[in-house]
């Protein structure tokens, strides 16, 4: 008996210290129970709080800007739209400002592009002119002649094409005019009275011949004379018209003297074959003008002959201007206005 009631009595003393450590366990798991329900519970008040609540946050930035819209209803009107206007108009007084200044320095650029035209040609111009007389230069020559050629020789290679009779008012004449004795005026009355003669002269021959006729400085007491787009056969004429106009002049040294001169004349025309327009070129028509001059020179002065093709005299491929073969390639014509054959 003792012992059935022993070990009964063993097994809840060996179960008392588990029940003890089971409530103790059950203790603690109560106590963080406890403090974790008063950790959310001030959680949950701490976010139900006013300065927590979303809404309210919300519904107080709504309740400034509506009381800013309730006192301020025309805020765009009175901030925001002139801020735009004048936005705008900075803008348009920008561009404005751009384009005048664009336009100003475009204005500026052509300006200074045709004050550079004019200087250009002005500088060719006075490369064109001879300082004494004013007149043209023999650089002038050089360079415009070749479109005048271009022109006689489009119309005479037309005429040709279409077995057309010859082109009226279509060549060049070329007259030399040489002032004679002209030395002896600068050794008799000094080089400024030469000056004068070349000067005056040169202002004869401009009002013998058309404004768009070449009269030219040809160099020392020579002129070259370019009639333009004219009938071959008043060369002639031409050629008396400035011997007898130079006959007549007196020329002014100073106010005490006058002198008289004279001069001799040579001319031919360009082409100088109608025949075979090709084969004589204006370098040699010029080359032939002069020695038509010598000629004049050497004859008696004071006078003119004229060298020009024919359509009965032949032209040589290989030519050489030699004085004494002129009459095989040309007519000689001289003062009286008489033809003759040297």
């Amino acid at each position: 008996m003792p012992s059935t009631l022993a070990a009964p009595y063993s097994m809840v003393a060996t179960a008392s210290p588990r029940l003890e450590q089971s409530s103790n366990q059950l203790q603690f798991a109560k106590a963080q129970s406890s403090m974790a329900s008063a950790g959310l519970s001030q959680i949950s008040k701490a976010s139900a709080s006013p300065l927590h609540d979303p809404s309210r946050q919300a519904g107080t930035g709504s309740s400034w800007l509506g009381k800013l819209k309730a006192h301020y209803p025309n805020l765009l009107l009175h901030y925001l739209a002139p801020l735009i206007a004048i936005a705008l108009v900075m803008q348009r007084i920008y561009r404005q400002a751009s384009t005048l200044s664009r336009t100003r320095l475009e204005q500026a650029i052509d300006e200074r592009t045709q004050a550079l035209q004019l200087e250009n040609l002005r500088l060719q111009e006075m490369s064109h002119r001879d300082p004494l007389t004013g007149l043209k230069n023999r650089r002038f020559i050089e360079e415009m002649i070749a479109q005048d050629l271009n022109r006689v020789d489009r119309s005479y290679d037309a005429t040709q094409l279409r077995n057309e009779e010859l082109p009226s008012k279509a060549d060049l004449l070329a007259l030399i005019i040489d002032i004679d004795h002209f030395k002896p005026i600068n050794d008799t009355y000094g080089h400024l009275a030469g000056d004068r003669v070349l000067s005056q002269v040169g202002q004869r021959l401009t009002t013998l011949f058309r404004n768009y006729d070449y009269v030219v400085r040809w160099g020392g007491e020579e002129f070259l004379v370019v009639a333009r787009f004219i009938d071959r056969q008043e060369i002639d004429q031409l050629a008396e018209k400035v011997r007898h106009a130079i006959e007549s002049m007196e020329i002014e040294l100073d106010a005490k003297r006058n002198i008289k001169i004279t001069a001799s004349v040579g001319a031919a025309p360009y082409p100088f074959s109608t025949a075979q327009a090709d084969r004589i070129s204006w370098e040699q028509v010029v080359h032939l003008a002069d020695m038509a001059l010598y000629q004049a020179k050497t004859s008696s002065r004071n006078t003119w002959f004229s060298y020009m093709g024919s359509d009965q005299l032949s032209i040589p491929d290989e030519l050489q201007l030699d004085p004494a073969k002129i009459p095989r390639i040309a007519m000689v014509s001289s003062k009286p206005l008489s033809r003759q054959s040297l």
